[in-house]
């Protein structure tokens, strides 16, 4: 069953923590409609202040912004084009790489406040588990179970963790010995090997429960 959730995450070497920690006044948020998703030129980020000779000097000091452009201004309100270090972390491609979505993001005392949706609660443990290992503070404020629609023979499999399965039926993935790899799948579906081992995981988990009788909504494993 998919879920929405609010999490609250920080460390200060996430994209543009430094510059939320630094100033006080400011709020930052994604603009909506624009892309996060790794692997991009540049991110968009509106940021509201009072001073944005500031901000700019925040934005310069930050260890994890390469290089940052105005767009536009409105009142006390100005769009910025960033793009990020390679020392930075982004929680955005942890994300992607689950069959996550970023709903919103926006700055809360020294870190982010970002609402997700994933396809169910073990993709979210999953996604907590990452931050924890990268020593990311990430605590979930919020979650809302959504009831799915869409299904595939009865099973609760979103769109891509199905042509996943199928991808690596077709190309012999299963077979004994394996005539393919994760990362030639990746190449086929245009992921990583990573998206790609997340997205059979989590279907072949479904499976498995399924197999086994569990009902919707019954407990399959234990959560954190």
């Amino acid at each position: 069953m998919a879920i929405s959730t609010t999490v609250y995450v920080s460390d200060t070497d996430i994209g543009l923590v430094p510059t939320i920690q630094s100033l006080e006044d400011a709020e930052i948020a994604v603009v909506p409609d624009a892309s996060t998703a790794p692997n991009q030129s540049g991110y968009w980020f509106e940021i509201r202040a009072t001073d944005f000779e500031t901000v700019e000097d925040a934005l310069a000091e930050d260890h994890t912004v390469e290089s940052f452009t105005p767009v536009w201004t409105e009142g006390n309100s100005r769009t910025y084009r960033i793009r990020y270090s390679d020392e930075s972390k982004l929680i955005s491609s942890a994300v992607v790489e689950r069959d996550g979505l970023m709903l919103e993001s926006k700055s809360a005392d020294d870190g982010w406040l970002v609402e997700l949706q994933f396809p169910d609660h073990a993709t979210l443990y999953d996604l907590y588990e990452h931050a924890s290992a990268n020593d990311i503070t990430f605590e979930v404020l919020e979650i809302n179970q959504q009831h799915t629609e869409h299904t595939h023979n009865g099973l609760e499999l979103t769109e891509s963790q199905m042509e996943a399965l199928v991808a690596a039926y077709e190309h012999g993935y299963y077979d004994e010995p394996r005539e393919t790899s994760l990362e030639e799948l990746g190449a086929v579906l245009g992921i990583s090997p990573t998206a790609v081992s997340g997205r059979l995981r989590r279907a072949s988990a479904q499976l498995v429960a399924r197999s086994l009788g569990y009902e919707e909504g019954e407990p399959q494993r234990q959560e954190w």
